[in-house]
């Protein structure tokens, strides 16, 4: 079975909420070692929200919303190449290979200062 992206989950429970099995199986796939009764409700309710803001972005939307943060992390010092490397391990499990293609391409692109 091809693993799915953030909006392909969101979309599979057609706009359910998250609840702490779907937050507890993607902390799976990415290796996360977190006692998801310690997750607090705030936490909860800012990943849904996240979500809900991203999942009708086309890719050039969302490389768009990307850069945009980069540019402001680089600015107030809040963005490293070494978050960027601890995100994609995170994540890279949970996509395909395709996926995980153009993420590296992104973190290259990144990391070259082309974004």
């Amino acid at each position: 079975m091809p693993k799915k992206d953030l909006r392909q989950m969101k979309k599979d429970k057609k706009k359910a909420k998250l609840n702490k099995e779907d937050i507890r199986e993607a902390a799976k796939h990415a290796n996360v070692n977190a006692d998801i009764d310690d997750i607090d409700k705030r936490d909860i309710k800012n990943m849904e929200k996240t979500f809900s803001e991203y999942e009708n972005k086309s890719e050039g939307e969302l490389i768009d919303d990307l850069e945009r943060m980069i540019s402001e992390g680089k600015k107030d010092g809040t963005f490293s190449e070494e978050m960027l490397d601890a995100f994609i391990k995170n994540v890279a499990p949970m996509m395909d290979k395709s996926q995980r293609k153009k993420l590296e391409a992104i973190a290259r692109m990144i990391k070259m200062n082309k974004i």
